[in-house]
């Protein structure tokens, strides 16, 4: 695992930190500029952006990840065989 992050700097000295993932339609994309790299850090831990341990990914871009698990799983549910139990979802 990496110590460093990825961070995104504006002409003016700001950073950023980017969502690394970008899946959502609705995803920001980049967080807020800040002063410092420890500001941009803290403004996505405050925006509860989720840190994987070497990367960051929105709010919006997490909820996106859930809703295809979710989706997943009642396809799965609606497309197994029933000798397959395997990969039947129990509620």
């Amino acid at each position: 695992m990496s110590d460093e992050i990825f961070y995104i700097e504006d002409g003016d000295g700001g950073f950023a930190i980017p969502c690394q993932i970008k899946i959502a339609d609705d995803c920001v994309q980049v967080g807020e500029f800040c002063e410092s790299k420890e500001d941009a850090r803290h403004w996505a831990e405050e925006e509860c952006w989720i840190f994987s341990g070497e990367w960051y990914l929105c709010v919006e871009c997490n909820q996106q990840i859930m809703r295809n698990i979710v989706n997943l799983q009642t396809c799965l549910l609606y497309t197994s065989d029933a000798a397959d139990d395997s990969l039947r979802v129990d509620p």
